[in-house]
């Protein structure tokens, strides 16, 4: 189950917003999944873990309880893919969901229940991401890696790959002068004191070309000047400011934007109908994905923003 079919059965079940006897959701839920297999009890939850996870994030729940939090997350999931999709894109509007609080508890019971109903045993298997309150480090500032941890941390893991020396501030220079902008501070520390380039869950561009290749591109500036031209092929170029930072391969790279203190990660995925666009990730959050393991080579699917207008708006977990 990828997270369309998750979605897609939510939207088959769910009661229109808002109902007092949403626990209806939950039974129906539970219905489908206990004619099994178990296989498929298994993947509703880590897509049901998934989706929680992405919305603990501190903007969501600085003002609530562990469990408060928790129902008014299951509520967001609960309301469909599209409610959702919203929810990520703008904190506001998840405090209707966390005004309504305890109707959505029992979507959390819906495995468990499924599980014994199908087996007649007690679930007791445990999901890659927890949907338990403050789980997501990288969402909660207070728990969140400083700067600091995040360059150690990176060069700690990059400790066994033959890289570059780090780059000078000459070659931070001469590629904000390309882009017309500053770097993002943390990207420019892990330049000067980590490698100049070859960092990653890939390998980052190196800024100017020092004869290790991490991509067909021979460095930043090269790669930036390429994405930026206008051409009749009818794919648009790079916005302003925003930077190709790694080659993931098969028409995949991740970029970050220059004019973004925080460094706003983007994706262009030429496989996806919106070929770039940004995503929900920070520098910072793009690498602590990277360490924890929850960021891993192939599609950016679950963190992409899609606009509108686009008929794939929302984001799939398939890399998940």
């Amino acid at each position: 189950m990828d997270e369309d079919a998750f979605w897609a059965l939510i939207e088959e079940f769910r009661p229109a917003w808002p109902d007092p006897d949403a626990d209806a959701l939950a039974a129906a839920l539970t219905a489908r999944l206990a004619a099994g297999p178990v296989s498929l009890i298994t993947e509703f939850a880590e897509q049901l873990a998934w989706a929680l996870y992405r919305l603990d994030l501190q903007e969501y729940g600085r003002c609530l309880s562990g469990d408060a939090f928790l129902y008014a997350r299951a509520a967001v999931v609960a309301d469909g893919g599209e409610a959702h999709w919203r929810v990520l894109q703008d904190p506001a509007r998840f405090t209707p969901y966390a005004e309504g609080l305890l109707w959505a508890e029992s979507l959390l019971y819906v495995p468990d229940r499924a599980y014994k109903a199908l087996t007649g045993q007690e679930w007791d298997r445990g999901t890659r991401f927890s949907y338990e309150s403050y789980s997501n480090r990288a969402g909660w500032g207070r728990q969140a890696m400083t700067d600091d941890e995040l360059v150690e941390a990176v060069r700690t893991r990059v400790a066994d790959r033959d890289l570059p020396s780090p780059a000078t501030p000459d070659d931070v220079a001469a590629v904000e002068r390309a882009v017309g902008r500053p770097m993002p501070p943390l990207l420019r520390r892990l330049y000067l004191e980590v490698a100049n380039g070859g960092f990653g869950v890939w390998e980052c561009l190196s800024l100017t070309d020092t004869g290790n290749r991490f991509s067909d591109e021979r460095d930043m500036i090269e790669a930036h000047r390429l994405f930026s031209m206008k051409d009749d092929s009818g794919i648009p170029a790079i916005p302003e400011g925003v930077v190709p930072l790694m080659d993931r391969g098969c028409s995949m790279w991740t970029m970050i934007d220059f004019s973004t203190p925080e460094g706003r990660v983007w994706d262009w995925d030429a496989n996806d109908c919106c070929r770039l666009v940004p995503t929900t990730l920070t520098l910072a959050r793009w690498l602590t994905g990277w360490l924890e393991g929850w960021i891993v080579p192939g599609p950016y699917s679950p963190f992409r923003i899609h606009p509108d207008d686009c008929p794939d708006r929302q984001p799939s977990v398939s890399s998940q």
